[in-house]
């Protein structure tokens, strides 16, 4: 491919090179796999090399683009738009000292209102699935994180507040009871708590929206989450917003789970100790300047747990049809194994939930 000078790419793959007078002499393209299902947005790496003066340098950098209003549906151009003002807003250059974002190299908003994204293409330095030891450090450093914004979530009118609902999907819930009335009891034991759950999402919101606000990142799942020598690295800033504190610790432990980004078994096992080094860090980051307790990020983790009421429903009805069930991180899990460990999320959803609620 030919990236010609003066245009927006090519001044992000210069910024991408680190050398102003450096001269592009060969790029491609090769596409990331990134939710394929949802048309009109795509991720490629681009990477290359480039003269700085005698020295041939290689580059690389990652694109992100998502078609205009013609193309791509209103979810999508929603979350492009919020990405794209988080970096261009500044709002990332300074999120926390052992959080960041990859560096914003260049952007841009075609006539046709196409969005680009092009950012620092960071190496895969945390193993997939991630383990005990990756899971533990960003906890501590969400923890961080929620500690340096408590009761300063800027008010931009951009910044993702749908939260809830997305989790929630009140839409969903007269089918998911009619599944889980259903469903046999004899295997799962927890169908009427959950068809509970189901009924009790007002409770849930309300406990939610009780506790200290903080900015969220809002999908620090596995595949998100990436490391340097300062800490964590997160990318995916489409749903950055306002949220309570342990929301992204739900995240990480239980939404990575489920995708297959680590172990169930392990998420559920370190429930706890993530909780402690979730807590600890929001302390510190916060000192005198407000009070966060241990109770009020217990709360804020188990709540946003209790809204994934609908993975009982979906895996009740996995059972009752037949369907084989699978974790898009892991493709080559077999079914089995899959369903085994989506039941362990659900036992976690449970007792979350009768510990919030009783």
């Amino acid at each position: 491919m030919r990236i010609e000078p003066g245009t927006a790419l090519h001044d992000a793959v210069i910024a991408a090179v680190g050398h102003a007078d450096a001269v592009v002499t060969d790029a491609a393209r090769e596409p990331l796999d990134y939710d394929a299902f949802l048309a009109y947005r795509a991720v490629h790496r681009l990477r290359g090399t480039a003269d700085t003066g005698g020295d041939r340098v290689p580059w690389s950098l990652i694109e992100k683009t998502t078609e205009g209003p013609h193309a791509a549906s209103p979810y999508l151009r929603d979350n492009a738009l919020r990405e794209h003002a988080a970096y261009t807003s500044g709002l990332l250059d300074d999120l926390a000292p052992a959080v960041r974002a990859p560096a914003l190299l260049g952007s841009a908003v075609g006539p046709d209102g196409r969005i680009s994204l092009w950012i620092e293409d960071l190496p895969p330095t945390v193993p997939r699935p991630l383990d005990g030891a990756a899971l533990l450090g960003a906890a501590s450093d969400l923890g961080g994180l929620a500690g340096a914004w408590v009761g300063r979530v800027p008010d931009e009118p951009w910044l993702f507040d749908g939260w809830i609902d997305r989790h929630a999907q009140p839409g969903a819930v007269e089918d998911g009871v009619a599944v889980l009335e259903r469903a046999d009891r004899t295997r799962h034991g927890w169908v009427d708590a959950a068809a509970g759950l189901a009924g009790e999402q007002a409770r849930v919101r309300d406990i939610l929206e009780s506790l200290p606000v903080t900015l969220c990142h809002h999908d620090a799942v596995g595949a998100n989450v990436f490391r340097d020598p300062g800490g964590t690295v997160l990318i995916d800033w489409e749903s950055v917003g306002p949220g309570p504190v342990g929301a992204d610790l739900a995240s990480l432990l239980f939404s990575s789970a489920r995708r297959g980004d680590c172990s169930a078994d392990l998420a559920v096992r370190l429930v706890e100790l993530a909780l402690a080094a979730y807590t600890d860090a929001v302390q510190r980051a916060t000192g005198r300047r407000t009070t966060v307790s241990a109770e009020d990020v217990r709360r804020g983790f188990e709540a946003s747990v209790a809204l994934r009421w609908k993975l009982a429903a979906d895996v009740a009805a996995a059972v009752q049809d037949g369907t084989a069930v699978r974790r898009g991180s892991a493709p080559e899990e077999s079914p089995e194994r899959a369903l085994t460990a989506l039941e362990a999320l659900v036992g976690l959803l449970v007792s979350c939930a009768r510990r919030l609620l009783g």
